[in-house]
């Protein structure tokens, strides 16, 4: 039976609409600009038998297949940015679901979160959901948007490429 294609270019869009540098005015004067790059991720085996992922660009995917969000986030001002004030947001689109351990991960540099409550509360490790006796953590599956936070001075010019992955519904 053939599955009908669900559109992630939609998807896309969103996410991109939603990647905020938070901490930095959102007006012209803002030093941070942010490129989206949507692929969608499949398995595949060489000649020599060894297994290697394959990247294809998204406008659309199949309920199933995964899809990486690459963000390359660009100091295009002429001032070095300081420490803690580039902070970028992806959510995790309605329709699909985070997968774990796909965000590129906490290092001297870069400070990575996960919420599960649309981005009111963010944490890096045991993303904790509900209140009182209900409280609980949740499964990094559940997880619906990823926030990560330039440790590190961003000098003019300077690349970063963040990544994150979800899994159509």
């Amino acid at each position: 039976m053939k599955r009908p294609y669900r559109s992630v270019l939609g998807a896309a869009l969103l996410a991109a609409a939603a990647l905020l540098p938070l901490a930095l005015a959102q007006d012209a004067a803002n030093p941070v600009a942010i490129d989206l790059e949507v692929y969608v991720v499949s398995q595949v085996t060489r000649d020599d038998g060894a297994r290697e992922e394959r990247f294809t660009e998204a406008s659309e995917a199949r309920p199933g297949q995964i899809v990486e969000y690459r963000l390359i986030v660009t100091n295009v001002g002429d001032q070095t940015l300081p420490p803690g004030i580039v902070v970028v947001t992806g959510p995790v689109p309605e329709g699909t679901q985070f997968v774990p351990f796909s965000a590129t991960p906490s290092d001297e540099r870069l400070l990575t979160e996960y919420s599960a409550d649309r981005g009111l509360t963010f944490y890096e490790t045991n993303v904790f959901v509900g209140e009182g006796e209900q409280r609980a953590i949740a499964d990094p599956t559940t997880y619906d948007a990823v926030r990560w936070t330039v440790l590190a001075e961003m000098e003019p010019e300077v690349q970063l490429t963040i990544v994150y992955r979800v899994t159509v519904r």
